[in-house]
């Protein structure tokens, strides 16, 4: 009887020390998301950014902010295809309804606090509005605002913090620790989520202060949880709210 729980006590010994280490614990699952492929989604990056330029200038007014988003997609999506051809971290992908939960709650407190820097200065933010001649909204607003709610967000998402802050987490943690890498890979992603908007849109010079808060928080759900759609949940909310504002102060104003 003693032997039998002996083995049993022994099996289960085992198997706690079999378990599986998650993407932030091993290599197992990262060993192929090294430097090469870190460089070329940065790459891909750049020619896309590039390539949207000139197809603002290029196509026609019409079409080209679809054309436009639809060439950066492209770009940020190949490397996202590439990287998990190689391989699939483990956890990654898990999705769990406490996600959506995180969704909701900092995807509006990102959006509150977007609207306070806007007012930065003294001066109240506007009420947000389209510009439109009989205080409708466009006929395309709802089009986009799916695209970017859904699409720009899981895109951007698995690409800065599924691709690019995975990667950096990876090359950094053996030389540095998990703390220290952790930090520097959040802060790497999230400073090249940040040059990317401002180059795509030129926005205002205090734009940059709502996207770095994404971009954090964003990132810093990827390393404590080990999951990425916690980023996608408060990436979309984000997004859906701006929206919401803008569609309530067109309709309202």
């Amino acid at each position: 009887m003693s032997d039998a729980a002996d083995a049993s006590t022994g099996g289960s010994s085992r198997r706690r020390r079999r378990r599986p280490r998650l993407w932030r614990e091993g290599r197992s699952t990262t060993r192929r998301w090294d430097l090469g492929l870190l460089a070329w989604a940065v790459c891909a990056l750049g020619a896309g950014l590039l390539a949207q330029r000139a197809a603002s200038a290029l196509f026609p007014p019409e079409t080209a902010g679809a054309s436009a988003r639809t060439i950066v997609w492209v770009a940020l999506g190949v490397p996202v295809g590439v990287a998990f051809s190689r391989s699939r971290p483990r956890g990654l992908l898990r999705l769990r309804p406490v996600d959506v939960l995180y969704g909701i709650v900092f995807g509006v407190a990102l959006r509150a606090m977007q609207g306070a820097v806007a007012g930065i200065g003294g001066v109240p933010a506007a009420w947000p509005s389209t510009f439109s001649s009989d205080g409708s909204l466009p006929e395309a607003f709802l089009a986009e605002a799916l695209a970017d709610t859904i699409g720009a967000a899981m895109v951007e998402e698995f690409f800065f913090r599924g691709v690019v802050l995975v990667c950096a987490y990876v090359l950094l943690r053996e030389r540095s620790g998990r703390v220290p890498a952790a930090i520097a890979a959040v802060a790497f992603s999230t400073a090249l989520f940040v040059l990317a908007h401002q180059f795509a849109a030129g926005q205002d010079h205090l734009a940059p202060i709502a996207l770095a808060a994404v971009g954090a928080v964003t990132g810093a759900f990827v390393v404590a949880t080990g999951r990425v759609w916690p980023a996608v949940a408060v990436h979309m909310v984000f997004n859906a709210t701006g929206y919401a504002l803008v569609a309530a102060g067109t309709l309202l104003s």
